[in-house]
């Protein structure tokens, strides 16, 4: 299967750089949450701008990708990056989650974490007020610090530069995301209690500008 992120308007994902098996082993040991697995691997209504805030279930999708990696694509607005680093922190693994915006289109943040030896990176733009760039960490090897300096802020870390960055870190190759749906899985974590029946919100999560 073939995904260009490079056409999405949003995409939302984490790479593992661990092999599948291993995180699917690791979820279904969590004393934190009980997941239940499927074999549903429908991406479709993933890669679109349809992102819940707290959706019932919430939703991850896993395939694994070349040289023994995992990708996972979520139905949460902030990609379950509790999730990402439940996994990058259990398994002590290189991780890395990009939320990955086209600010032409919709206005919301680009954002980046890298996780590897221990080692945080954080970059972002974000609108609240006002657009806002943030960054905590020490800049990495694929990173082009030139970009930081730019005027307007939302332009510092843009679609077009997390897409340079994912093609720095092997994740993408022109724009495409090559995955493998062999051993694929779904993993769901549904509410209980007086929040069974609800649906969740935020069912168009970001606004076209």
């Amino acid at each position: 299967m073939r995904i260009d992120i490079a056409t999405l308007d949003a995409v939302l994902f984490s790479i593992y750089w661990t092999n599948i098996q291993a995180i699917k082993e690791h979820l279904a040991k969590s004393k934190n949450a009980a997941f239940r697995f499927t074999n549903n691997i429908n991406i479709e209504p993933l890669l679109n701008l349809q992102y819940a805030y707290n959706p019932n279930p919430q939703r991850a999708i896993f395939f694994p990708i070349t040289r023994g990696c995992t990708i996972m694509f979520p139905n949460l607005q902030d990609g379950w990056a509790s999730l990402f680093h439940n996994i990058a922190n259990g398994l002590n693994s290189k991780a890395c989650y990009m939320r990955i915006m086209d600010d032409t289109i919709v206005e919301t943040s680009n954002y980046l974490i890298h996780i590897e030896n221990m080692q945080r990176r954080v970059v972002y733009t974000l609108k609240e007020n006002k657009w806002i760039f943030f960054e905590q960490g020490t800049p990495l090897f694929f990173e082009n610090q030139e970009h930081y300096n730019i005027n307007p802020k939302k332009k510092r870390l843009n679609k077009t530069i997390m897409l340079e960055y994912s093609e720095r870190l092997e994740i993408t190759q022109n724009g495409i995301i090559n995955i493998n749906t062999d051993g694929a899985f779904a993993c769901e974590l549904f509410w209980e209690g007086q929040f069974a029946n609800s649906k969740g919100a935020g069912a168009v999560a970001f606004t076209r500008k």
